[in-house]
């Protein structure tokens, strides 16, 4: 369950936005919302001064009294998340939205953002005193324990609830009758996402296949996954080395040039990481073929060839990857990632602009909306009445005044989202060589350490034996069922 702490701010209101509003901590200000005002710094303190002077008649940067208690401007309340909760950001903003909705209504004037800058997720809510209907907000122990339970009620609706320790508690006859026959849900998922490389263009995709499938995903710090008719969740690092997300990303990068990995013409180029991930490659071979490595295959229906061999798959797809980029030395390597990390900042900088902006210009097409929407009724409430001369505040201090104006804004938006498109991709990319170009330097330090291929081959026999311990307690399962079974009615 998620920590929930409130404070109340006196002066300093729009340091305070700017502060949780900042793009580097939001991700681009990807998780920044907002209601009854807008998104960002300027405009939201600009509409919570109007708000608060409207009903208190008092100044909204007064100076503090010299004595006595000082009048409260916003509450700030943080929504923390443990690391152990396994919430992901878009997860942690959705619940703090609706934790805001559920514990002020509609009419309250709020900034929400949702900060991925620390171990723990943790999103910040700034809440004006005063909604737009006149209503008060205040801060005490009991108003701060009703937000708290708000906050449990919506978290458990999400599905965060307390860990249990009891591992066999509220299985399913599914969960059992699996664990019965010996079939393994580690392995169910491992068969699943193999056979899904081959046909997907990245990890989104085959998350996104996985999904079709009844299989759900939870995102965070340590992703997990559940099978269709599985109890709990299994984290993708404890079912093997090739299931993390890093993994299956290079597995799919690299699979088309697979067959291109093992040529011999790798020997002849005179290339120093060529020669020694070919000569790898061939050593592996020579094994698998004389039966003397463990048995690692990349598909279970096919008969175990070096070119059905994991560790045959990986070194041969990072051959492949040497040899396309053109790269001869560790040295060259280092060079061309570096200039991968230098692509991958400047388009993180431009992609964060460029959304920062289609956001700002999507929240004011919205209020263009309501604006049309409002003027054109006989009546408003008093909170329609504020809703209106807010956006009529904020229209006018952006120079929107007539319909060319709002056909220029609804331009630039259609031309922003064309072009954060084309660099979100472009940046998955930069993201999956960096990845790759990591995996090459981790093989070449391993193999100039000496005797690769026996530690890698010690490490093919501690996973079986990780492996050959979950058929055990699998077939233990079933003799206890069976067992069970046979035990007299009383």
């Amino acid at each position: 369950m998620p920590y929930v702490k409130c404070k109340a701010i006196h002066t300093g209101m729009k340091q305070r936005i700017q502060y949780i509003l900042n793009p580097e901590k939001t991700e681009g200000m990807f998780f920044c919302n907002s209601l009854n005002c807008f998104t960002n710094a300027e405009d939201a303190y600009l509409n919570m001064k109007y708000i608060y002077e409207n009903y208190t008649h008092h100044k909204y940067e007064e100076p503090l009294p010299k004595q006595g208690k000082a009048r409260v401007k916003m509450l700030h309340y943080v929504q923390s998340f443990s690391p152990d909760d396994n919430v992901t950001p878009e997860l942690a903003h959705r619940m703090a939205l609706s934790l805001v909705r559920k514990a002020f209504g509609d009419n309250c004037q709020v900034v929400v953002a949702t900060h991925t800058d620390k171990a723990h997720i943790h999103s910040h809510i700034l809440l004006n005193v005063y909604g737009i209907d006149g209503q008060k907000f205040n801060s005490n122990k009991k108003t701060l324990s009703e937000v708290r339970e708000h906050s449990d009620r919506v978290c458990l609706a999400f599905g965060i609830q307390p860990i249990m320790n009891n591992k066999h508690l509220g299985m399913t006859y599914k969960e059992w009758d699996a664990r019965r026959k010996g079939t393994s849900w580690k392995e169910q998922i491992r068969r699943e996402i193999d056979t899904l490389v081959l046909s997907s263009k990245n990890f989104d995709e085959l998350a996104a296949t996985l999904e079709e499938k009844g299989y759900t995903i939870k995102y965070g710090t340590h992703t997990a996954i559940r099978a269709p008719g599985q109890q709990r969740f299994t984290r993708l690092s404890t079912i093997g080395d090739e299931y993390t997300i890093d993994s299956i990303n290079s597995r799919i990068l690299w699979k088309d040039d697979l067959g291109n990995a093992c040529r011999e013409d790798s020997y002849n180029k005179g290339q120093v990481l060529t020669i020694c991930f070919a000569g790898i490659i061939t050593q592996l071979a020579k094994r698998i073929v004389d039966g003397k490595k463990p048995e690692l295959k990349r598909d279970e229906k096919l008969p175990y060839l070096p070119n059905n061999d994991r560790n045959v798959f990986q070194i041969g797809a990072q051959l492949a990857l040497i040899n396309r980029m053109n790269i001869h030395s560790i040295g060259e390597l280092e060079a061309i990632s570096e200039e991968t990390d230098e692509k991958i900042r400047r388009l993180t900088e431009e992609f964060n602009a460029l959304n920062a902006r289609h956001s700002e210009l999507d929240k004011l097409l919205q209020q263009i909306e309501l604006y049309d929407d409002l003027s054109g009724r006989d009546k408003l409430s008093l909170s329609e009445k504020m809703r209106l001369q807010i956006i009529k505040q904020t229209l006018s201090r952006h120079g929107i005044r007539d319909m060319s104006d709002i056909d220029r804004l609804a331009t630039e938006n259609r031309e922003l989202t064309e072009k954060t498109s084309a660099l979100k991709i472009e940046l998955e990319g930069c993201h999956n060589l960096k990845k790759a170009y990591q995996e090459i330097r981790d093989t070449y330090n391993d193999i100039s350490k000496g005797d690769y291929i026996s530690k890698l081959m010690e490490r093919n026999r501690s996973q079986e034996s990780v492996s050959a311990q979950e058929q055990i307690s699998s077939k233990q399962g079933s003799t206890l069922a069976d067992h069970d079974k046979k035990k007299p009615k009383l």
